[in-house]
């Protein structure tokens, strides 16, 4: 019998737990707005303004990203060339 080692590598275990913690978060987050002691068109508003300011960060840390990968391929071509 061959000895089957059926253990996940740590990049696995770690990129399934972090799918856990996010979906947790988002789940928390909304019920917390659904059950929220406000009215609905303040909450509407709320939630309006909340998802715009997200799609907003989520712009700049795309642009951020980008950036920073344009940077580094930009050192690695630079290293490679210099050998």
């Amino acid at each position: 019998m061959g000895n089957k080692n059926n253990l996940k590598s740590p990049g696995k275990i770690f990129g399934s737990i972090l799918l856990a913690v996010i979906i947790a978060a988002f789940s928390g987050f909304f019920v917390g707005l659904i059950f929220a002691p406000q009215s609905g068109k303040s909450f509407r508003s709320f939630l309006v303004k909340k998802f715009l300011d997200l799609i907003d960060r989520s712009k700049f840390a795309m642009i951020e990203a980008k950036v920073m990968a344009e940077e580094f391929i930009e050192k690695n071509l630079e290293k490679d060339s210099g050998d």
